[in-house]
């Protein structure tokens, strides 16, 4: 896919906010990245997460540090770290492309990404707080009303969703694994970004997926670790086609 060579902050002000462009920051680490080489790999990963560039796409430093106004070092070092994170696969002498994972990985990825999820409510339903459990079923409340009619209601489920998601960590109070599973949830971004374009258009409320969250929700406010744990991981998986379309 062919981009126009203009600087960052000209592209950012030439396009429709992305539903992802707060939803990345959200319930993950930002990128370990300073200065220059920061900037470029968030714009980078921006446009992965969105699904600019599709599995397998060969991508090139030389053009990106063309389009950037960069020297080639910052882009290496934003190719290299989105490398490390799992959107891209770098070949000596060859050059990068976007990974291509197998249907079978895909889904393998997605069973792991929610077992992971499971252990995150676990540990929410065995260590939180009373008033953090009424916060986490009020989030999730909030989302079912969404009416998911327009843009602007896309947007809004998709950072209460990261919300839900980010409070939910935050009571598992195990840095640990909130660290871990930080480019787990790129990562299922990522992969669902790639079969969006087939889905963003289907109309109506994502109502399975309100259901379950406010399930996973209730799980956790009565301490019922076996409960979180199941809810989650059909929460995740029952339905990754309307994940698609909401996030």
């Amino acid at each position: 896919m062919t981009h126009n060579k203009q600087p960052i902050n000209d592209r950012s002000q030439s396009k429709a906010p992305s539903v992802w462009s707060r939803a990345i920051l959200r319930g993950v680490r930002a990128n370990d990245l300073a200065g220059k080489a920061g900037e470029i790999g968030a714009e980078l990963e921006e446009r992965l997460v969105r699904g600019d560039y599709r599995f397998g796409e060969k991508l090139s430093i030389y053009n990106f540090a063309e389009e950037f106004g960069a020297s080639r070092q910052p882009v290496a070092s934003a190719v290299q770290y989105l490398a490390t994170v799992g959107y891209l696969e770098i070949v000596p002498q060859v050059g990068c492309h976007v990974v291509s994972p197998s249907v079978q990985d895909v889904q393998d990825f997605y069973v792991l990404f929610a077992r992971t999820e499971a252990l995150i409510a676990h540990f929410a339903a065995e260590r939180h707080t009373a008033p953090e459990a009424d916060d986490l079923m009020a989030i999730a409340e909030e989302l079912a009303l969404n009416p998911f009619e327009t843009n602007a209601d896309r947007r809004m489920m998709a950072d209460g969703i990261s919300d839900f998601h980010d409070r939910m960590s935050a009571m598992a109070r195990s840095p640990l694994l909130v660290d871990r599973i930080s480019n787990f949830r790129r990562i299922f971004r990522f992969y669902l970004s790639q079969d969006r374009t087939e889905v963003r258009n289907v109309s109506g409320q994502p109502v399975k997926m309100n259901v379950l969250r406010k399930r996973v929700a209730s799980e956790i406010q009565a301490r019922n670790i076996a409960g979180a744990e199941a809810s989650m991981t059909e929460y995740i998986l029952s339905d990754l086609s309307d994940w698609a379309r909401v996030v």
